[in-house]
């Protein structure tokens, strides 16, 4: 606040989490300024400083979802700075850091370097500003490699579902880079996508299963709650769910328990979703269990009021029994365990198994509790090291050691489909004037609405998106998105007349001036003029004819367009711009809406907007080919290839009917096979593809895996004949 009170800046943009947005935009007294022992609840903060129409709750309130992710707080500042830049070349841009987490105040000093804006220093006794030309770029590689830690490959390499909507038996469903399923209407195969929603809606809204609309799906998809979803509507059956991840792939938070995972290739998270047996009760999640490579780790069934109790522990399993070992070697003295104690240790573990439990709060269980009143593994007891306790303090250390793996375990997962985005089958059209209505309604991602906001607001991406439309081996589109800076008329009214009357009263003030600088001989100037003019042969009647060209001489002198230009950018730098998208005809360099243009570039732009803009994304997109020709399914296979093996490593999840676009995928591996692929193309390998088909059956849906061959072959033939119609037109 002292910064915005010292600097009085023209526009005031605040960075917080979804928690605390009441302290920028609640009403009452939401704030509390806290003096000594003295405590003042006040208004929130643009009111206490008085920013009026400097804040526009619905332009300068970024939400950051996780403030303690340095990633996503440098990214989002750094967004935020460039496009201010962008609109607006001229202003000046001052960083200051008034509350969150240090996580956000190192977020946005690093976006703050990098751009090269000024910093905000605030002690007890000055408000100063640092200011600094933009950092060389390798000091900022150098900070980024310390700071923000680089991201690992996404873990999740398959998930299992069964008992969900068109699936009965269990089904196993790979994820690659390029994952694409196909199957015949009404198949199934959107049951796939459909229970991904269902576990990441769960993840974001703090465990609600018996969901209708789901948060990511919005208006394209919805669920009709646990007794629609459950497989054949039968309440008494439970939704078995479960993921499986590349432990080496994990971020874990404590090196020690990536070792007990080191030999381990595979885990497999599952729950169990569902009522009371009866079929009756709140829908919640009924079991959990663990696999490593296969092998059970530790199982877990629901208890009155909510609970998961562990039913059974794998003591003999490398995982515990290396976890044990290590709270032997950390928390005592002893070099050798007898068999005895060892045995003594088992007994324990296998005591501690009924007592030890969880509770659910979004999909997974996140950390366990010891005896009937629930508590918190304890380590602040004081343990005597000797081997004759160590029984005493594997039952301290060990349910907390094990409540730690299971949290990191759980926050990953959790973490990763939380990331997930859906683009529908419909994508809607946003308002023909964008810049005057960006609401995020519940249809944003899923109808693809946010991607016009990312063309508005980011020029690489709006960038790539140009070069796509306009390429001749691609679109083929002579349109062109641009962003423009419109002022209000109230503003414009306000600004313009006071420029256009003070141009002429200079103009006129250069003028008199310039008059009286001839004087007293003003008139003996004159005669000689004449003289001149009449000794040189000229017609003094023909000056007449001459005064168009005259004044259009005057004209081009007092340059009306320089002063123009200078009326705009003073109005620009003064005002408060509005940015709107539009699309431009190249041709006649008219500005046209996205209303008046064919629908296929409509609906391809959310498509072509997540392949560019996103990062580390695991993306689910129904049918991408809708109102394409076959040749521009073909070219967005490209656009996924690049999206999901180039730098951005984007996940995507397609169900397609498109021939074409697998073709293309098919395409490039052969000829990364052959040595033969196109400049700038990454190579395309078996691993890196994920053909599914999903055909229906008596009892459920079944999903079935075409792999692929080095050369893009198949290797074994379609189910049914699919994808044979044209063989049998032709024949």
């Amino acid at each position: 606040m002292t910064a915005i009170q010292n600097l009085q800046p023209d526009r005031v943009i605040f960075f917080c989490n979804e928690k605390y947005q009441d302290q920028i935009i609640g009403e009452g007294l939401p704030c509390q300024i806290i003096k000594g022992k003295i405590v003042i609840n006040s208004p929130n903060i643009p009111t206490i400083t008085r920013l009026g129409n400097r804040f526009d709750p619905t332009r300068d309130l970024k939400i950051i979802q996780n403030s303690d992710d340095l990633t996503e707080c440098y990214h989002l500042a750094g967004a935020s700075i460039r496009h201010i830049q962008e609109s607006n070349p001229e202003c000046q841009i001052y960083a200051d850091y008034t509350g969150g987490t240090k996580t956000m105040s190192l977020g946005l000093a690093l976006a703050a370097l990098e751009n090269g804006i000024s910093l905000q220093v605030n002690s007890p006794v000055s408000l100063t500003t640092v200011t600094h030309s933009r950092l060389p770029l390798p000091f900022l590689d150098a900070l980024s490699k310390k700071f923000l830690a680089p991201k690992k490959a996404n873990s999740i390499t398959a998930f299992h579902v069964s008992n969900f909507k068109a699936f009965a038996d269990m089904q196993y469903i790979p994820i690659r880079p390029l994952t694409l399923i196909y199957g015949a209407n009404s198949s199934g195969k959107s049951s796939v996508i459909h229970s991904l929603l269902l576990a990441n809606h769960a993840i974001k809204s703090n465990g609600e299963l018996d969901i209708y609309r789901t948060e990511a799906g919005g208006d394209s998809v919805d669920l009709g709650g646990f007794g629609q979803y459950v497989h054949r509507r039968d309440r008494r059956r439970q939704v078995e769910w479960a993921v499986d991840i590349d432990p080496k792939q994990l971020n874990l938070p404590d090196p020690g328990l990536g070792d007990l995972l080191q030999s381990v290739n595979k885990l497999t998270v599952g729950v169990g979703i569902g009522t009371r047996r009866s079929g009756n009760g709140r829908v919640r999640v009924r079991s959990f269990f663990i696999e490593a490579d296969g092998s059970t780790v530790l199982n877990m069934s629901s208890r009155p009021r909510g609970r998961l109790q562990l039913d059974s522990l794998d003591y003999k399993h490398p995982i515990v029994s290396q976890l044990i070992e290590a709270i032997v070697q950390t928390q005592t003295f002893a070099l050798n365990v007898t068999a005895e104690v060892r045995d003594e240790i088992e007994q324990v573990v296998n005591e501690l198994v009924p007592e030890i439990t969880a509770r659910v709060s979004r999909l997974l269980p996140t950390k366990i509790k010891v005896g009937e009143d629930g508590d918190q593994p304890n380590l602040e007891r004081s343990l005597q090291l000797g081997q004759g306790d160590l029984a005493d303090t594997v039952r301290l250390v060990f349910p907390y050691r094990l409540s730690e793996l299971i949290g990191a375990i759980a926050d990953t997962i959790e973490r990763e489909l939380g990331r997930l985005q859906y683009l529908g089958p419909f994508r809607t059209y946003p308002p023909r004037h964008f810049a005057f209505s960006r609401q995020q309604d519940t249809n944003w991602y899923a109808g693809g609405g946010y991607a016009w906001d990312i063309l508005l607001n980011n020029g690489e991406v709006r960038g790539k998106v140009n070069a796509w439309l306009g390429d001749k081996e691609r679109m083929k589109s002579p349109y062109e998105l641009v962003v423009r800076h419109l002022l209000p008329d109230s503003q414009l009214a306000a600004e313009l007349y006071p420029r256009i009357a003070k141009g002429f009263h200079d103009l006129t003030t250069k003028l008199i001036f310039h008059a009286a600088g001839f004087g007293g001989d003003i008139q003996e100037q004159i005669e000689r003029l004449r003289g001149d003019l009449e000794a040189a042969g000229i017609d003094l009647e023909s000056l007449d004819t001459a005064l168009p060209e005259i004044e259009l001489l005057v004209s081009m002198l007092t340059d009306v367009d320089s002063l123009s230009e200078e009326w705009v950018e003073q109005m620009s730098a003064a005002g408060d711009p509005i940015s709107d998208l539009v699309l431009i005809d190249k041709r006649t360099k008219t500005p046209v809406s996205h209303r008046d243009i064919g629908i296929g570039v409509s609906q391809v732009i959310p498509i072509l907007v997540s392949c560019y803009g996103l990062s580390n994304g695991l993306v689910a997109i129904e049918q991408p080919e809708i109102h394409l020709h076959p040749k521009l399914q073909a070219e967005l296979g490209d656009v996924f290839i690049e999206s999901a093996l180039g730098e951005q490593k984007n996940v995507f999840l397609l169900e397609t009917h498109s021939e074409h676009l697998l073709l293309r995928i098919m395409r490039r591996m052969r000829e990364t096979f052959e040595g033969r692929l196109p400049k700038g193309m990454p190579p395309v390998r078996p691993e890196d593809v994920c053909v599914l088909f999903v055909e229906p059956d008596a009892k459920g849906s079944i999903v079935r895996e075409m792999p692929l061959n080095k050369r893009g072959e198949l290797v074994k033939a379609w189910p049914g004949g699919f994808f044979e119609e044209e063989m049998d037109e032709i024949f």
